[in-house]
Order: C-alpha cells, then structure tokens, then sequence
C-alpha cells in the first residue's frame, strides 16, 4: 500500500481539480504526502485490497453510507474523512427539512464537513444536529483563485481566447448554464426525486423550459449583432442537445465546457448565470454578472442567495443588459456574506490547510472500526469475502488458483466469470468519463501555475 497523509477523490474536473491542487500545493509544502484521484477510476474499482492508506481521505460530499462507499469502494485504507461538500449550497425547501437528502445520514453523521459560510454552519447544527467541533468554516478554496496574488493562474484573454480560436475583438458574453442539460435519463429524474422530493421533476421541467427560452434569446442576439459571442458553459456532467442544435446554426454561439468556470469569468467581458452560485464568483471577480429568470422558479428550489437579487426576466431586458457599459450587481452583498465567508485578509486554502493538519493530528476526529465496517453495508456473503481478502496468504493462494486458467473447478469459473464482468463495466463507466480524468502529469503542471502565482 502506498502510504499517504491525505488522498483527494474528485468527481468533476471542472469543478474542483483546481481547487483540490491547491490545497495540495500547501499541504505539499507543509511536508505532507498527498495525492489526487478520479472518484470512477477503473483501477481503483477493480481493486480488492487497498492500493493505498491514506489517514485522511477528502470527499467530495458525504451525505451517507453510500456516497463514502461509492468514493472509496475497497482501494483505500483511513482512519478519518473531510467531506468537502462542494455542493455546499442547499435548496431552500431542504434547508430546515430533517428528511432532507443533504441533511446527512449513517457515516456522514461522523465525518468533518467543511462549511464555506456561517449559514450552512448553523443548518448543519440545527436540522442536520452533527458534532459542533467536526464543522469547520474555511470559506471557498475556490474563490482565493479570483482575487490576488492567484488570479494570475489563469490564462490571459489573449492566450484563452486564442486557444480556443475567438477573435479577441469581439464582445465575448459567458452563459453559465445553471441547467441539468435537457436529456436526463428516467433512472436520474427518479434518483433526484428520491433525494430532494417528487416536485423536483417539476423543477427540472422549469429548467428546461427555461433553457428552452434563453436559447431562444441567445439566438436572436447572435443573428442582430455577430460582434457579439456567447459561450455557453454547460452544468457541469450535463449537456444540453438544444445548445448543440443553437451551435450548428450560429458561428457566433460557442459550447465550450473545458477550462474552470472561473477562468471564464475573468476572461469575458460580461457574464450571465440563473439559479447558481456563479454569481457569487463574479462577485469575487469584481467582474458584471447578471441572472436570466425568464420564468419564475419552482417554489422552494430558488437559491436563498439570490431570493433578493434583480432577476432579468424579458428579452427586452436581456437586449438592454448585454449591451449595457454600466449596470448595478444584482445580488446585494449582505446576501453573498450570509453564505460565502468574505475575508479579504486571510486566504481559504490557508485556512483549508490549518484544519486538515488539525484534523490529521487529532485523534478525536478518527472513526471507529464498527463505523469503518458499517458503511460499506455488506451482505453477509460480502461480509465473508472481506474478512477472507484480510487473510494474506489465504487470498494470495485463492488469487493464484484464480488465475491459473487451467484449472476449472465450477467456483473459480464463476468467479472469473463474474471479476471479468465486473472489470468491463467498470471500464465502460470510466470511458464515457474519460474526458474527467487527469494525470500526474497534468496535477504537477497546474501546481506550477499555482506555484508560479503565489511565490514570484
């Protein structure tokens, strides 16, 4: 097993590779061993024992048993868990819900969740009644990427603009689709309403009745005036056919869904979003931004954030706006630092860095063997095979007739029946994913960029 001090397990590139480097690079510096991985790595679901042991593992959420299992599966060995909850903005129906899906659930009573604000503070203490001491407020490690000195990360309008072939003369305008796409399988409509009530169907109808009409704004800009370019940033793991068809139809719409949210903020001249916390970053930004409602939002799923922001609701209004040199920020800041720890002097994955160390060193925030065990909730079958993959030799001798094919007792046969199913699908998953996964390579080049920014 490969020691570590702290592994991270990611689900979205976009929306947190960045982030987690950084909190890397500082941990890194500290002294600490530390690795970043993708969640649906195939290697990692093949394995039967763990590669690594990590004495505190970073998530990116941990609502319950099955969310932990489904990061950790059976690849890595720890004693501790920081959830990092990058979802850290819940629906406001949910907010003082006790059933609430993000309220948490088993295991992730017992881990340490991070908080980016005292709002989120205060539900974890009275709805969702988790140990005042495992709620950290660190604020957004995100945010510190816009504003200095790591605003200097990311690529200049010219290189980004260039990379992605956008003539840099034209008024670039950023959609930050707050949308979950508009092809949704059953099986996903019917797990999003197991978790967050049977009226989120009705929210996802709002949302792509929404997207429908702002498509529709999108292209009626594109075709009066071509010195203006949208791009259109897609939620992230959720396309949208109806922006593909827009994009066939105009040179002056772009789907461009690599390069973080925030690199695009910094790089356009203006920025639209709708029911999202994007908003927030442009704040951050000191960059425009603007929130296109052309419906109103399903009762009890609108962001508290923005309950009290100007909402665009017309194309009439949309016309005037993104033509507009001057406007007023929609969303007041009383209302951003209800949420989202504003703290100008003290940067967040310092902040970040000071609990993890906290939370390395201090035994208090270990859980239990019976804990460890019981999230996983295995069958008693399962049990079985796990308390038999312990016994070293037994299972390098069941791994060694396992893989001598000339032997064709009916339990091998069926058990590498079963390992070769199981290694297609776990392949097949992390293919329709490839473009999520990174490299070490990749990790170190964009801890230079980090490096580059904070130290000259």
């Amino acid at each position: 097993m490969k020691e570590l001090d702290f592994l991270f397990i990611y689900e979205h590139k976009v929306r947190e590779l960045e982030n987690l480097c950084l909190m890397k690079y500082e941990l890194d510096r500290r002294g600490y061993k530390t690795e970043i991985v993708y969640i649906d790595d195939a290697e990692n679901a093949l394995a039967e024992k763990p590669i690594y042991h990590a004495k505190v593992v970073c998530t990116m959420a941990c609502y319950d048993n099955y969310t932990l299992q489904w990061h950790t599966k059976n690849f890595v060995k720890f004693e501790k868990v920081i959830d990092l909850q990058w979802e850290n903005i819940v629906y406001p129906k949910d907010e003082e819900r006790d059933g609430a899906y993000k309220n948490y659930w088993g295991i992730g009573k017992d881990v340490v969740h991070v908080s980016w604000g005292k709002q989120n503070v205060q539900r974890l203490l009275n709805t969702a009644h988790l140990d005042e001491k495992k709620i950290k407020l660190t604020g957004h490690v995100g945010m510190d990427f816009l504003r200095a000195p790591l605003n200097r990360y990311y690529l200049s309008r010219q290189d980004l603009f260039k990379k992605y072939q956008i003539p840099i003369e034209k008024k670039v305008v950023l959609f930050a689709s707050p949308y979950y796409g508009d092809c949704l399988t059953k099986e996903y409509i019917a797990g999003m309403c197991k978790a967050f009530g049977d009226d989120w169907i009705e929210y996802y109808q709002f949302m792509c009745e929404s997207q429908k009409k702002v498509l529709q704004w999108f292209e009626k800009i594109c075709k009066e005036h071509p010195e203006i370019m949208i791009i259109f940033r897609p939620h992230p793991g959720h396309p949208s056919l109806m922006a593909d068809e827009l994009e066939k139809r105009c040179d002056n719409f772009r789907i461009i869904s690599t390069e973080s949210v925030k690199q695009w903020i910094l790089a356009c001249d203006k920025v639209f979003t709708g029911n999202s916390s994007v908003v927030v970053e442009a704040f951050f930004a000191k960059k425009m931004c603007q929130l296109l409602f052309p419906l109103p939002t399903t009762s009890g799923f609108e962001l508290k954030l923005i309950s009290d922001s100007k909402k665009i609701s017309s194309y009439e209004e949309f016309y005037q706006s993104i033509l507009a040199d001057k406007e007023e920020f929609p969303t007041p800041e009383k209302s951003i630092e209800d949420i989202y720890l504003v703290d100008w002097e003290k940067l967040n994955y310092v902040k970040f860095a000071d609990m993890a160390e906290e939370v390395l060193r201090d035994d208090y925030y270990c859980l239990t063997k019976r804990q460890l065990w019981k999230y996983h909730e295995y069958t008693p079958k399962q049990s079985l095979v796990r308390i038999f993959a312990a016994i070293e030799p037994l299972y390098n001798l069941y791994l060694l007739l396992l893989n001598n094919t000339k032997l064709k007792w009916r339990p091998l046969e069926y058990q590498r029946r079963v390992r070769e199913k199981t290694r297609k699908l776990d392949y097949e998953i992390e293919k329709q994913h490839t473009h999520e996964l990174t490299s070490k390579e990749e990790i170190a080049e964009i801890i230079s960029r980090i490096k580059y920014a904070i130290e000259n």
